[in-house]
């Protein structure tokens, strides 16, 4: 399999017969035995990355890591599939549950740190690396299960209304925004909107589009190079003050605080259990 996610900017991508254009917050996953093709426009700018692997234990699963890290790596985007027997299936998980072709995340910042965990990791390549980028990727794996068991409920209802309002904020969270012009994907009445959104999430949509934001801001925090003023900039926020005081009263550390503590976590060793 390979899970395609888009950070920022657009791309495209054509998966047997089927073309999308892929949007910030955007999966794709790519089953197994699957013509693909991927590109980005010419005038477009952005960030996506990709990760491939196998859902399941495999007994070659040595020959394929070996695989894609050597020259021969390029003859899968020939006409031909060079080593068909190492082919994978598609799977059906219990229940019949299939993974879909392409998910909009409702949080596409919890996402998207689970990639940047694992392209560290791989980066890296540190004590535990393979065991590091294993428990990113079952969060990302759960964050996928989670977002389809929701996917139905946001059609009908006032579901789909909260999701029109969380996918505007997902699609604008790095520039000045007013609560009217968040609500304006949703067609009602701006005061009407807000409302609901309080009603069914427990938040007023400023605390929603702020604790957004910091989700965000956590990811690019790892970026050790980038400053807290970028950051802040970067996400919206319309100071480094107002920023800081965002995180504080939500996380209860300074940004430079909490980016000691992410980049602690990165780097910890799991302990020895003492199970054999």
């Amino acid at each position: 399999h390979q899970f395609f996610f888009c950070f920022k900017g657009t791309a495209n991508i054509i998966m047997g017969k089927r073309y999308y254009k892929i949007n910030p917050g955007q999966l794709v996953i790519i089953p197994p035995d699957t013509p693909h093709r991927f590109w980005v426009d010419d005038d477009e700018q952005g960030e996506l990355c990709w990760v491939h692997c196998d859902l399941f234990y495999y007994p070659d699963r040595e020959w394929v890591s070996e695989f894609y890290k050597g020259p021969d790596y390029v003859r899968l985007f020939g006409p031909e599939i060079p080593a068909p027997q190492h082919v994978r299936e598609n799977p059906v998980f219990e229940g019949g549950y299939r993974l879909p072709d392409t998910l909009l995340l409702e949080s596409p910042a919890d996402m998207e740190y689970q990639f940047r965990a694992i392209q560290k990791a791989y980066d890296q390549q540190g004590p535990y690396w393979h065991l590091t980028a294993r428990i990113h990727f079952m969060e990302l794996f759960t964050l996928i299960l989670n977002e389809t068991r929701r996917a139905p409920a946001r059609e009908t209802g006032h579901s789909h209304v909260i999701h029109q309002i969380q996918t505007a904020v997902a699609q604008n969270y790095y520039r000045k925004l007013s609560v009217a012009e968040i609500c304006a994907s949703t067609g009602l009445n701006t005061e009407y909107a807000s409302k609901l959104f309080k009603q069914e999430t427990g938040q007023r949509l400023v605390e929603y589009v702020n604790c957004y934001r910091l989700k965000k801001a956590k990811s690019l925090l790892l970026e050790s190079d980038l400053t807290v003023a970028d950051i802040a900039e970067m996400v919206g926020f319309s100071s480094e003050n107002y920023f800081c005081s965002v995180m504080r009263k939500y996380e209860g550390k300074t940004p430079e605080a909490l980016r000691t503590s992410l980049m602690s976590l990165m780097h910890q060793e799991p302990e020895p259990s003492g199970i054999d």
